[in-house]
């Protein structure tokens, strides 16, 4: 079985979206934690000289953005198959998804968790709420009833939107109402469970 090296600060931060794809997949995992604030200065600048969490070692090689190795790991496994492919019925609403929590909600909910957290000042939640509010309303609103965000495949699209919408939990952002089904779908998976990706979500 196929090892990463996984560079993080716990279950919660964008380490849980790999350790997550990680599990989907069969991969094993070797945990290497990074104290916050160490992740600034050698030796772990040594490994990733941007300074940010998570980083993979996989295969010989050193990876960087937590959504880029989502994508390097599902594509170097032939199944579970976590992606779909151009031409593939299911092929635009998956680019879809993967661009709106991907792009779109990830980036701005992490400084908004950050923000609550004290790590970095009340005025980036304050930047950011209004406009999160309504887009993660709309969003909520077209989750789907059963299944998955592709219907019955589960994909990186469902890791990236179930990582962004339990943030947008935990900030008071969403009422968990507007996606509690979907959610628990995603953290019933055995993958989400062994990840501890929902671990701190409410029931």
């Amino acid at each position: 079985m196929a090892t990463i090296a996984l560079y993080g600060f716990g279950d919660t931060d964008r380490s849980g979206k790999i350790r997550w794809t990680a599990c989907e997949l069969g991969l094993e995992i070797e945990e290497r934690p990074v104290a916050f604030g160490k992740h600034l200065g050698p030796p772990y600048t040594d490994v990733n000289p941007f300074g940010q969490i998570p980083t993979v070692e996989y295969g010989g090689k050193t990876y960087v953005e937590s959504t880029a190795i989502c994508h390097l790991l599902a594509e170097d496994v032939e199944e579970p198959k976590l992606w779909i492919g151009r031409g593939e019925p299911e092929r635009t609403t998956y680019l879809h998804w993967l661009a709106l929590f991907g792009e779109t909600f990830e980036g701005r909910l992490v400084e908004c968790a950050v923000s609550k957290l004290g790590l970095i000042g009340p005025e980036y939640f304050a930047l950011h709420e209004k406009a999160l509010r309504r887009k993660l309303a709309v969003a909520a609103a077209r989750l789907p009833a059963e299944g998955y965000l592709c219907g019955s495949q589960f994909t990186l699209a469902d890791v990236l939107a179930g990582y962004s919408l339990r943030l947008a939990v935990q900030t008071g952002l969403l009422d968990h109402e507007g996606a509690r089904a979907y959610l628990r779908r995603l953290a019933a998976r055995p993958a989400a469970k062994a990840s501890r990706v929902f671990a701190s979500l409410p029931d």
